[in-house]
This record gives structure tokens, C-alpha cells and sequence, in this order.
């Protein structure tokens, strides 16, 4: 959350009010429309009591977005197919069914203009999933299920563009649901051993980490 300013203790009550009611206003009326004088109100607060904690109204939307994300557990299924679309499928549930739809391409193109409002929503939106699923690459990686030449930014960057592209442009059908064949259609390139990979997502869980 924002740092607070110099000066009487904040509130966490006031602040978590704020929170709500910011998610409450995106979720009934998009980015668009949003505004601070509905959040004060719907929160028992004042505008300027807001603007002391947040500056920006971009500050204020990308912390109470986070306040719904979690920080995603790294998958260890013992099965590289498995762990990469258990990743996209938990980027997928944190992007489209966390978030308020229609929200994360205006508050990116409204972050756009200051680097370090930008850098802000990259760390707290997009890094915690990103880390998650770089982890799976690299202990697929060092596993020898994929080649070891393979980038794992780049692998990470394309498992992850589907779920960006839906979340961004509005289209979240198939959002989880594409994460079995986008994960398969990569791995064909990537891996070492396709079809053994197939084998051993097939097996029981129980049954994985000896192959």
C-alpha cells in the first residue's frame, strides 16, 4: 500500500473501508467512471482524507486490486505438464475471475505515463504469478523435461500471453480452459521428451516424482 504521509497515525479501518468501497465502485461502474467522491462516500470517509493515503487515483485502484490477489503457491505436482498449466490456470483465475472485468487495460494505459506508478502494477498485479511459474520452468528445466537451451523468461512470457491478452482486451472465454493446449502446443517445442511427459501427467500423483 502506498506509504503513508508524515503526520497523525492512519486508520487501518478508514483504509480498509476505502479499499472495499474502490473495488465495489470498479466492479459497478468500470475504470471509466470511477470516482473518488463515490468512494468517499460509500466509505464514511472524505475525498481528501483519500488523497492523503493515495495520492493517485491509479495508486488507490492497483492496491485494492491486489487486495483481492493472492500470492499464488508454486506448483510441485512432481509433473512439468502439470505444474506449467496449473500456473496458467492460476494466472487465468487471478486476472479474469479476481479482478474486476474491464479494469486492468485502462489502469495500464492510465499507469503508462509514470514509470513508477507503472512499476508499482507490475510488482503488485503481475510479478507474484509470474514468479510461480518461472519457478516451474526452472525445476522443469532441471528436471531434463525441457531442453536446455530454453529461455525461461520467453517460455514464462508465452504461457502467460493468453491469459494478458484476455485479461487486456476483454475476451475470457476458454480462459482456463486454454490452458491444457496452450501448455501442450509449447511443450512440443520445448521439451525434451513430449510424450513422456504426456505419460507421466497420466500417472497418479502419488506415482510422478520417481520419473
Amino acid at each position: 500500500m502506498t506509504p503513508p504521509a508524515a503526520g497523525r497515525p492512519r486508520d487501518p479501518a478508514i483504509d480498509a473501508a476505502v479499499v472495499a468501497a474502490t473495488l465495489d465502485v470498479l466492479r459497478e461502474h468500470g475504470y471509466s467512471r470511477f470516482a473518488l467522491e463515490t468512494v468517499a462516500a460509500r466509505a464514511g470517509t472524505t475525498k481528501a482524507s483519500i488523497r492523503r493515503r493515495w495520492p493517485t487515483r491509479q495508486s488507490l485502484v492497483t492496491d485494492a486490486l491486489a487486495s483481492v490477489l493472492v500470492t499464488p503457491p508454486v506448483p510441485d505436482n512432481g509433473c512439468t505438464r502439470c505444474d506449467l498449466t496449473q500456473s496458467v490456470g492460476l494466472l487465468a483465475e487471478a486476472l479474469l475471475d479476481r479482478l474486476p472485468a474491464g479494469v486492468l487495460a485502462p489502469l495500464v494505459a492510465d499507469c503508462a505515463h509514470d514509470p513508477a506508478l507503472h512499476r508499482r502494477l507490475i510488482d503488485v498485479l503481475v510479478r507474484p504469478s509470474r514468479h510461480a511459474a518461472m519457478v516451474a520452468v526452472r525445476r522443469a528445466v532441471d528436471r531434463g523435461d525441457l531442453r536446455a537451451g530454453v529461455d525461461p523468461d520467453l517460455l514464462v512470457d508465452l504461457l502467460a500471453s493468453v491469459v494478458y491478452q484476455r485479461a487486456l482486451f476483454g475476451d475470457t472465454v476458454a480462459g482456463k480452459a486454454a490452458a491444457r493446449p496452450l501448455v501442450d502446443l509449447l511443450l512440443q517445442g520445448a521439451a525434451v521428451d513430449f510424450d513422456h511427459l504426456v505419460r507421466v501427467s497420466e500417472m497418479p500423483a502419488h506415482a510422478r516424482h520417481r520419473h
